[in-house]
């Protein structure tokens, strides 16, 4: 992230929706000023000392104008709201919040990548013997994936359901367009390597 923001010592970043914060931290780290919101207040809370915050949905954020130097969206965080036109306004809303010369980093799953290797159950075990089996749905007029995970470990289970809109570049580009995002830098993971067909990821750093 910082390679390509390529920001100086002390830029404003807000990372939104930052969640407990987990890149906020290590980008205040890093020697910037960073900033977090999120919609939960209970993620929020698990967020370190002295990490500016603030509960608040993406598509309105308690921010003024051009107050960040950088924005960041990561995790396919963009797919949460599953329509585009609620996605367009968090997109504007990003903009409004950049400065001149300021960078959006939006990072999403690949749909092109994720297709061939699709598979609607699945299972695995985490590193504590926790057991996670998920069943999946996808609807590809939509985009969505709906998910429904299920796991167990020590006689303790839960259960948790999801869906997400994953999306193709071609489609993210058109979104960003849209929100007035006319300069794009497109990559395929964090290895800043072209983006592909077969890119696991997609990263686009818009400037403004």
């Amino acid at each position: 992230m910082l390679e390509l923001l390529g920001l100086p010592y002390g830029a404003r970043v807000l990372d939104v929706p930052c969640g407990w914060g987990r890149h906020s931290a290590l980008l205040a780290e890093s020697g910037l000023t960073a900033f977090g919101a999120d919609l939960s207040p209970e993620l929020l809370a698990r967020a370190p000392e002295g990490f500016p915050r603030v509960a608040a949905d993406l598509r309105e954020l308690p921010f003024e104008s051009a107050s960040f130097d950088a924005v960041i969206n990561v995790y396919t965080s963009l797919g949460l709201f599953l329509d585009d036109a609620e996605d367009l306004r968090a997109l504007t809303e990003a903009r409004r919040l950049l400065a001149p010369g300021g960078a959006f980093l939006l990072e999403s799953m690949h749909r092109d990548e994720i297709m061939p290797q699709y598979v609607t159950r699945d299972a695995w075990t985490l590193p504590d013997g926790t057991h996670v089996r998920v069943r999946r749905r996808f609807d590809p007029v939509s985009g969505i994936t709906y998910d429904a995970f299920r796991w167990q470990r020590d006689g303790e289970t839960g259960r948790k359901a999801h869906a997400l809109r994953l999306r193709t570049a071609t489609e993210i580009a058109a979104l960003l367009a849209a929100a007035g995002f006319l300069e794009v830098e497109w990559f395929g993971d964090w290895d800043l390597s072209p983006l592909r067909h077969d890119s696991p990821r997609v990263i686009a750093v818009a400037r403004v």
